[in-house]
């Protein structure tokens, strides 16, 4: 029972800092284009790998490490992280959803300096700022309605995985339907389409303006 808890304390961790990531990166959004759009995987309010990276960090780092190997090594978890996730989701959904090369200092277009300094200080912040105030919140609720708290949104998160997959692989199915062959052009004009085709598609593709298909028959 006691793993339960520590489990679903963590979780509550994990969609607080997923949360709070979707918050940023549509703030970013809104200063850049002007307008809202509902960044992420998911249909709901978060973006899970800010969760994931703000949970491994807290179980990797500590207060006592110092600053400067906060920042680092912040830097590094979350630029391995990014890397790892940009490569599983090419190779499961055969499309790369975000794409550094067009800035310098980035690494096969899959991460880059930017965010690994910005990684850097969001990590150095949840250690020494963040997870105080939200451990000390989330212990202070009582076990009962931790665990049904957390198992509920467990749930609603692994709906909205199995929703949100479905419709990536039929955003996939309509993709290849349209064009066979792939082009970076190719691929501008087939996000083009598939905008008009389903809210849902519309959605994945504003959150990923930059999506790129892999086509068979494309070359690396």
């Amino acid at each position: 029972m006691e793993f339960v808890i520590v489990f679903f304390r963590y979780f509550i961790l994990f969609l607080i800092y997923s949360f709070i990531g979707w918050l940023f990166e549509v703030f970013l959004t809104v200063i850049k284009e002007h307008k809202y759009i509902n960044r992420g995987f998911l249909i709901g309010p978060i973006v899970p790998i800010w969760g994931t990276g703000a949970i491994l960090i807290t179980l990797i780092l500590k207060e006592a490490d110092g600053i400067f190997n906060l920042l680092v090594s912040s830097a590094f978890i979350g630029t391995f992280l990014e890397y790892i996730v940009n490569v599983l989701m090419e190779k499961i959904f055969k499309a790369r959803w975000w794409d550094y090369s067009h800035l310098p200092f980035n690494i096969n277009g899959r991460v880059w300096l930017g965010s690994s300094i910005l990684f850097g200080i969001g990590g150095a912040c949840v250690i020494l700022y963040l997870n105080p105030l939200f451990l000390s919140l989330i212990n202070y609720l009582n076990t009962g309605f931790i665990v049904s708290f957390g198992f509920g949104f467990l749930i609603i998160l692994i709906m909205d995985l199995a929703i949100s997959c479905n419709i990536i692989k039929n955003l996939k199915l309509s993709a290849n339907l349209i064009k066979k062959d792939y082009t970076e052009e190719v691929s501008k004009k087939v996000r083009g389409v598939l905008r008009e085709k389903s809210h849902s598609f519309n959605r994945l593709i504003k959150a990923f303006p930059d999506v790129n298909f892999l086509f068979k028959g494309k070359k690396n």
